[in-house]
C-alpha cells in the first residue's frame, strides 16, 4: 500500500499557523542567558569552562546510527554526500536501469520538526501539554521539504519532485513535480546556488489537484525508486546524528577559540 498521503489537508491556514506551533513546541527553558556575575572570574574564562564542561557531557553519549539504519543504508544502495559544516545532505544511488536517484534534505529543517510529547517535561504542566496535543491533532503535524531528482544520464533529463516529510507518521507526500530538460544544468544550479527552482520557473501542478489515477501511478513510480517510509525513517535518524555531531564540533571549536 502506498505510504504517500494527499496534500488536501495542507491548507493556507495550516501554512500560516505551523511556524507558531513549531515554536511553541520547543522548550525554551533549557538554554538561557544568565545575568549573574561571577566575581573574581572574567567572562571569557567562565564561558570557556562552561563550554568545555558541556562538550565533555555531550561526547559521553553514543552518537551513531543504529544497526538497523546502517543495514538500510547498505541495502538501499544510497551513498551519502555531505560536508562537515554544511546542514545540507544528499543521498545518491544508481538503479539497475542506469537511472540516477538523488535525495536532498536539510538536517536543520528535519530536526526542527522532530517534535514529540516526550519533549514536554513535567514543568510544562498538563494543561499546556493538552493544549499542544489538540493543536497538533488539528494541524496533524509539521513538515520538512525533501527533494528528489530521478535522472537519465544518457538523455540528460529527469523528473524533480518536491516532497513533504511528515513527522508524526514518518511519511512522505508529494507537493509538486516537474520535468528538467537539462539534468546537468539543474544539478549545477543546486550546487552553485542552492536553489531547486528559478525565480520565474513553473513549479508544476499541485499534486492533490491531479486525477487520482495519476497520483497513484506517480506514487508507485517513486516507491519503485526507493522513495518510501524506510527512507523517511532514515532521514530522521541521520539528521539527528549529524545535528548532534555538528553541535559537538561547534563546542570543540568554540572551546579552542576561547583557549587561544
Amino acid at each position: 500500500m502506498s505510504r504517500f498521503i494527499s496534500r488536501v489537508a495542507f491548507t493556507n491556514v495550516c501554512r500560516a499557523s505551523l511556524p507558531q506551533l513549531a515554536r511553541r513546541a520547543i522548550p525554551m527553558a533549557t538554554r538561557s542567558f544568565s545575568s549573574a556575575i561571577v566575581r573574581g572570574q572574567n567572562s571569557t574564562s567562565q564561558l570557556a569552562q562552561i563550554v568545555k564542561s558541556e562538550y565533555k557531557v555531550a561526547v559521553v553519549v553514543d552518537n551513531e546510527l543504529t544497526p538497523e539504519h546502517e543495514q538500510y543504508l547498505a541495502e538501499s544502495g544510497f551513498e551519502i554526500s555531505e560536508s562537515k559544516f554544511d546542514s545540507n545532505v544528499e543521498l545518491r544511488k544508481t538503479l539497475p536501469s542506469g537511472e540516477e536517484v538523488r535525495v536532498f534534505f536539510d538536517i536543520d529543517e528535519v530536526s526542527d520538526i522532530e517534535l514529540s510529547a516526550s519533549e514536554f517535561g513535567a514543568e510544562e504542566g498538563v494543561e499546556e501539554k493538552e493544549q499542544f496535543d489538540e493543536e497538533l491533532d488539528q494541524y496533524e503535524s509539521t513538515f520538512a521539504n525533501v527533494k528528489v531528482f530521478v535522472s537519465k544520464p544518457e538523455s540528460n533529463d529527469g523528473l524533480f519532485f518536491n516532497l513533504m516529510l511528515q513527522n508524526s507518521e514518518e511519511e512522505l507526500f508529494v507537493d509538486y513535480f516537474n520535468y528538467k530538460p537539462d539534468a546537468a544544468k539543474f544539478l549545477a544550479q543546486i550546487k552553485d546556488q542552492g536553489t531547486f527552482l528559478a525565480s520565474t520557473e513553473y513549479q508544476g501542478p499541485q499534486f492533490s489537484n491531479l486525477d487520482e489515477s495519476l497520483q497513484l501511478a506517480m506514487e508507485n513510480y517513486l516507491e519503485e525508486k526507493g522513495i518510501n517510509e524506510q527512507l523517511a525513517d532514515f532521514i530522521f535518524a541521520y539528521s539527528e546524528v549529524k545535528e548532534e555531531a555538528s553541535y559537538r564540533d561547534l563546542l570543540a571549536n568554540v572551546s579552542k577559540f576561547l583557549g587561544n
